[in-house]
């Protein structure tokens, strides 16, 4: 299945962060399947060997017990195909990117769980200054709510794309990338608990395509460094706990630079000057290069009573148009839309999970909580009033 569909998937920019590398903590993974993918082939042997004599060596675990918990890894060959970047040509697609994320069934399951769940969040919001919103946002556009959190030994799978990545020009980086989270599974699962079975279950427990775990999709490198216990009952466990899961996607965010009451994104004016603007500026990297003054001043944004200084960049979400030709939608990204790119690192994600979160936010529990808005496109002067 990773063909067609996870092409279409792609988008602006891809890296490794707490969840999948390629697009997604494991977004992709709902759409593509939730079941396991049962072809398997051996892993390099003398490869597998030095680097848990090295684990061992590095962090005091005995060498015996992790062969004992690895003698049985297999490869698993159809995780190659899905980590495989488009065929020449592939024309990304935000328009079928966005409504695979921003649609009735998942906003419903959001309802639900933040129903379920206000109490927390709202406490959440409150101590971290991330929105509600956001974090129902990014926990239904990666699992819809747990529903789909993979189907893959999360050791195969790190194993597979650590010693036998796919022929491409980046294998040794991401080859690395993954025994690095191999390591740290290895790590988490260590010191969770040192018993041989519990040990070797921890370690097989199941992620996505990429290695990704639980109701936020959190690479193990990610649990370890930026997952939280919410619940406080000692432990961290994001596939059963979703306050764990709510804590964990606002500390992960707070840490990576979210701006209390700062937009995520403002849309730019529709006359031709700004567009040519837009295309001029915009170079795809999620790097906020520019000042929000400078593109108010290129006529891109009447204005906005964020400070001129506001770094900022030009983000670009383009799908197949008439004819054969391309059409591009361009926003403003701000300093929240960059740490969103730090959860993925992607452009159709960011945009997907804030464009999700104002579909939640229309439709937030009411009551004692006055009703927020997520964005007011529709005034820049008060866009800063949110996210």
């Amino acid at each position: 299945m990773a063909g067609s569909l996870f092409a279409i998937l792609l988008s602006s920019c891809a890296n490794l962060n707490h969840s999948d590398p390629i697009s997604s903590n494991g977004s992709n993974q709902n759409v593509i399947s939730a079941k396991v993918m049962t072809d398997s082939e051996s892993i390099n042997s003398d490869s597998l060997q030095s680097f848990l004599e090295k684990v061992s060596k590095n962090h005091q675990i005995p060498l015996n017990d992790l062969k004992l918990a690895f003698e049985d890894t297999k490869a698993i060959p159809s995780i190659k195909k899905l980590v495989m970047p488009p065929p020449p040509g592939f024309q990304k697609n935000w328009n079928v990117y966005r409504s695979r994320f921003v649609e009735p069934r998942r906003l419903a399951a959001g309802q639900k769980f933040w129903v379920t769940h206000r109490s927390f969040i709202e406490k959440t919001e409150k101590e971290t200054g991330v929105p509600a919103e956001i974090i129902v946002s990014i926990i239904g556009v990666e699992t819809i709510y747990g529903r789909h959190m993979g189907g893959f030994s999360v050791r195969d799978t790190l194993s597979t794309l650590g010693f036998d990545y796919p022929n491409t020009p980046n294998k040794i980086a991401r080859e690395t990338l993954f025994k690095n989270q191999l390591e740290d599974l290895i790590l988490l699962c260590w010191a969770e608990n040192r018993q041989a079975k519990p040990f070797k279950t921890c370690l097989n427990q199941t992620g996505s395509y990429a290695g990704a775990i639980g109701l936020p999709q959190f690479m193990p490198g990610s649990i370890r460094r930026f997952a939280v216990d919410g619940n406080k009952d000692g432990k961290i466990d994001l596939r059963n706990s979703p306050e764990d899961a709510i804590a964990s996607v606002a500390n992960f965010l707070k840490v990576h630079g979210w701006v209390q009451d700062e937009s995520i994104y403002l849309d730019i004016e529709s006359g031709q000057s700004a567009q040519d603007n837009a295309a001029r500026l915009a170079d795809g990297e999620p790097k906020a290069k520019l000042q929000l003054g400078e593109l108010i001043n290129q006529g891109l944004l009447k204005q906005s009573s964020l400070p001129a200084n506001t770094p900022s960049l030009i983000v670009d979400l383009p799908s197949p148009g008439n004819n054969g030709g391309t059409d591009v939608r361009y926003v403003i990204g701000l300093r929240n839309f960059l740490a969103i790119c730090d959860y993925n690192r992607s452009f159709f994600y960011a945009q997907s999970v804030a464009e999700f979160a104002e579909a939640l936010n229309d439709v937030r529990p009411t009551g004692d909580v006055a009703k927020k808005a997520t964005k007011k496109p529709k005034n820049n002067k008060k866009a800063a009033k949110k996210k």
